[in-house]
């Protein structure tokens, strides 16, 4: 009896996601992976950041809220660039071209793969110690994300004519 009922409830909960897949309900640039990897693009206030900091140094008051300070400005430009990023996104897939609608969705895959490959290829290229492991993995995020949305907000954007 439970082996039936659960059965029917995964065959339920499948048939479901499909339809939302193949329905195309979900918005491709919701379609947000998580690249966050070593990052906290979230934990931006002063005092998490001192913790974090803490954490990894036993360094004096001083070197320690400038250290957080630093790891602080670089969360949020990683938090800017990835809101930056999302948004321009959003941006194209509201693009209004008929032409251009069966390519949007490989166009913003693509996009996130460029994001993507850019992380992975500065993270290879870095060994950071210390209190750079905080700030590294921020930094190398905001810079990707940088491009991406520059890239994308490169694309031209070319109104429907009905």
């Amino acid at each position: 009896m439970i082996k039936i009922v659960c059965k029917n409830v995964i065959s339920g909960f499948l048939a479901v996601l499909i339809t939302i897949l193949v329905s195309g309900t979900i918005q491709t640039w919701a379609a947000n992976p998580n690249l966050d990897g070593n990052s906290h693009p979230t934990r931006l206030t002063v005092n998490e950041c001192i913790a974090d900091v803490k954490e990894i140094t036993d360094w004096d008051e001083k070197k320690v809220l400038d250290a957080a300070r630093k790891i602080c400005e670089s969360r949020q430009s990683h938090a800017k660039q990835k809101a930056r990023f999302l948004a321009s996104l959003k941006k194209l897939g509201e693009q209004n071209y008929r032409r251009f609608d069966e390519h949007l969705p490989t166009a913003i895959e693509d996009s996130w793969t460029i994001v993507k490959s850019c992380i992975d290829f500065k993270e290879g290229f870095t060994s950071p110690h210390n209190v750079a492991v905080l700030s590294v993995p921020e930094n190398v995020r905001s810079s990707c994300y940088s491009l991406g949305a520059s890239l994308v907000e490169s694309a031209p954007l070319i109104k429907r004519s009905e």
